[in-house]
């Protein structure tokens, strides 16, 4: 048994947003802005130049056209560093060159992020195969939590976050994770309700089998709960048989979930594109109504 850790609190200091320029990336700054306002965290808004089509220039034509990458980056970067500003929000900019991933690694280490925000375009099948989705490649290998907002999020993010609905489906019991500690923490934080959901895959249920899941899994919020908590009072458990990622999202729509916490491993996105299915996290950031937060 886990013991509850009342010091347990998320509060991320040092926020990194992947910016690409892209309808995914404008989608999602809000709720960088959003995040840093409420934790009073500074913002960095990161960039990578992509250098394969300058590998057979030569070397003056090269650096040349790199250059211009980068300070065309910087100019399309200006206009976002001024709103954060204007908002309160202290904002710095992140260019770096190369591969996607490698590159927003090096920031992370080097500027000690603790959340990464990034906006997904939602590929699979074979354009996930042939494009790779950079947004899996930060939340599967990134060494801090990530926030997801895929392309069915509702609506555009005109004000502050609102987070009254928080589902964090448990995988199992006991439970682990670090994602259970962000759960409680952000549903305190926000004085959110609190759902915590098993999803049994088994097609043929009965009250023997439902009884035998529900004990150990209701001593959950025993184990992570402080006990003088009001978060208690607007902590509930569901119980549901089917496909995880179906369950997870037909009840985040007919809920109102404002936020997914998600735990996630680490795994190589270059051999999960190459799965017969997607996984319950992808599917689950790729087409859920809200923003998910994945924790390794």
């Amino acid at each position: 048994m886990k013991p509850p850790d009342p010091t347990s609190h998320v509060a991320p200091k040092k926020i990194l947003f992947a910016e690409d320029f892209s309808p995914a990336s404008e989608a999602a700054l809000p709720y960088a802005f959003s995040l840093a306002g409420h934790y009073g965290s500074k913002l960095y808004l990161a960039h990578v130049v992509s250098v394969e089509h300058m590998d057979f220039s030569p070397a003056e034509e090269s650096a040349a056209k790199l250059k211009q990458a980068r300070d065309s980056a910087q100019q399309k970067l200006e206009p976002l560093l001024t709103a954060g500003h204007l908002k309160g929000i202290p904002c710095l900019p992140l260019i770096g060159e190369g591969a996607v991933w490698v590159a927003l690694v090096d920031m992370i280490h080097q500027n000690g992020i603790d959340l990464i925000i990034v906006g997904t375009h939602g590929r699979r099948g074979l354009g996930k195969l042939l494009l790779g989705s950079v947004a899996e490649e930060v939340f599967r290998m990134a060494p801090c939590p990530v926030l997801s907002v895929g392309p069915k999020t509702s609506g555009a993010l005109s004000r502050d976050l609102e987070v009254s609905h928080i589902l964090y489906p448990v995988e199992f019991v006991p439970d682990t994770s670090h994602a259970a500690d962000y759960a409680i923490s952000l549903a305190e934080g926000y004085s959110a309700k609190l759902t915590f959901m098993k999803v049994l895959e088994e097609t043929a249920t009965s009250p023997d089998l439902k009884a035998q899941v529900e004990e150990p899994v209701r001593h959950w919020m025993d184990d992570h709960v402080p006990s003088g908590s009001l978060l208690r009072e607007r902590t509930s458990f569901e119980l549901w048989f089917g496909h995880a990622a179906e369950a997870i999202l037909q009840f985040t729509s007919d809920r109102g979930v404002d936020l997914i916490v998600m735990d996630v491993r680490r795994l190589d996105p270059v051999i999960t594109a190459h799965l017969p299915e997607t996984d319950t996290v992808y599917e689950v950031v790729r087409s859920a109504p809200c923003p998910v937060l994945t924790v390794r």
